[in-house]
């Protein structure tokens, strides 16, 4: 029963029947948890949760504490629930700097949101150099392998400030919702935006991420525009 309840292996089939059976926690209207909800998320990182009040909690995995504040009575915010787990875990959280980020918001995604989520949750979500990828004048890339070769269809490599190859995989995701790439990095950024309340993934038949069919929820994208009052008059007076 351990090794069924054992969250932190995100890749073995035990891992997605434990996940079957027990569905992500669902964020309030503001994408905000309750102490249950962050429990649920901790523990699907091997990390204990423990509540010192309405404000103040602790998240803890072996020997390593990282302290946990609200950002309201009750409420709290994905973003810092995946940082305290990924410190906890002595690992790196990669914060977005909004001044050299370059979003695209690709089919009205917003790009910043999952990119913060996934920063929090150890993925380096936009580059900080140029890359080792290139891109084309009419948006192909492709990971470099034969430089030789890439130079004769004039690509260009990635310059600082575009999406890592790991982040363009998931914010360019098929209309089917299968994912095309593999790898752990990918199934993890996944997981990860599953727990913030961002994708829902329905798993394949037998249960792995390979066959998984990933959806967008309303909460990834951007707000719609709304005009002013005095235009909106004007738009139905038009109408």
């Amino acid at each position: 029963m351990q090794q069924e309840m054992d969250f932190g292996v995100f890749a073995t089939a035990a891992a997605n029947h434990a996940r079957r059976r027990n569905s992500p926690p669902v964020p309030d209207t503001d994408g905000l948890f309750d102490a249950e909800g962050v429990a649920v998320i901790c523990g699907r990182r091997q990390c204990h949760f423990e509540v010192a009040g309405e404000l103040f909690g602790t998240v803890q995995f072996r020997e390593t504490r990282v302290p946990l504040t609200a950002i309201a009575p009750g409420k709290w915010d994905p973003i810092a629930i995946l940082s305290a787990c990924t410190r906890a875990h002595g690992g790196k959280v990669f914060e977005v700097d909004y001044a050299t980020a370059k979003p695209t918001n690709p089919g009205g995604l917003d790009e910043l949101r999952i990119a913060a989520v996934l920063g929090a949750d150890g993925l380096r979500p936009y580059l900080s150099k140029t890359a080792r990828y290139f891109e084309g004048d009419h948006g192909l890339w492709a990971p470099v392998r034969n430089p030789a070769q890439t130079e004769l269809v004039s690509f260009r490599r990635a310059t600082a400030g575009k999406p890592t190859w790991a982040f363009k995989c998931v914010i360019n995701m098929p209309d089917d919702g299968v994912p095309k790439a593999g790898g752990y990095s990918l199934r993890r950024a996944l997981r990860a935006l599953e727990d913030a309340g961002l994708m829902s993934i329905q798993l394949g038949p037998r249960g792995g991420m390979a066959t998984a069919r990933c959806t967008w929820t309303a909460r990834a994208f951007l707000a719609p525009e709304r005009l002013a009052p005095a235009d909106e008059e004007a738009m139905e007076l038009l109408a």
